[in-house]
């Protein structure tokens, strides 16, 4: 049984509401900053579970440190998320070529794609 306590829906909601990576450090940081008595070892348990539900992609920034980015919950496949290597946006985005592609792979390649969190990296609209 899970429990939606008042601190994992705070950092659930403060990391809903940023629109780029994040280390956990950074939301510790922002709760401390706002006077949430909230521990450093909970916001890691809270973010590490989201990690394991899905809710939020893992991955290591350029100055190795562990980045995270809340995924859009989502329920086709053939989607992938768009990520500027600049400003660390994630865009979700759905497309049938995202299908085309990963079966051209699947079939040419014989790698089997994990298209329910794919992530092409590259610069937004913004920052091109």
């Amino acid at each position: 049984m899970t429990y939606n306590t008042r601190q994992k829906e705070l950092i659930r909601q403060l990391i809903i509401s940023i629109n780029r990576d994040f280390s956990a450090k950074e939301i510790f940081c922002k709760l401390t900053a706002a006077g949430e008595e909230v521990g450093q070892t909970t916001v890691y348990r809270i973010i590490d579970s989201m990690v394991e539900d899905g809710q939020l992609k893992k991955t290591l920034g350029e100055d190795n440190e562990v980045r995270y980015q809340y995924l859009e919950s989502c329920d086709h496949f053939g989607h992938c998320y768009l990520k500027c290597n600049n400003c660390g946006r994630l865009q979700h985005i759905d497309c049938e070529d995202i299908c085309d592609l990963t079966a051209h792979i699947e079939r040419q390649h014989k790698f089997k794609v994990d298209d329910t969190n794919m992530v092409i990296n590259g610069l937004c609209r913004s920052c091109a």
